[in-house]
């Protein structure tokens, strides 16, 4: 899979969830919440 496939799946995503009613701040809320979760998730290893 290729980056420009990747992004493409990602703008549709977010695309969908704008068009869900999703704000774009909760978006980035939800998506800085995983991250911080995979991160402490590697602290375990």
């Amino acid at each position: 899979m290729g980056n420009k496939e990747l992004d493409q799946e990602w703008v549709e995503l977010v695309k969908e969830a704008l068009e869900a009613g999703i704000s774009k701040q909760q978006i980035r809320e939800y998506l800085q919440k995983q991250s911080q979760e995979v991160k402490a998730g590697y602290k375990v290893i």
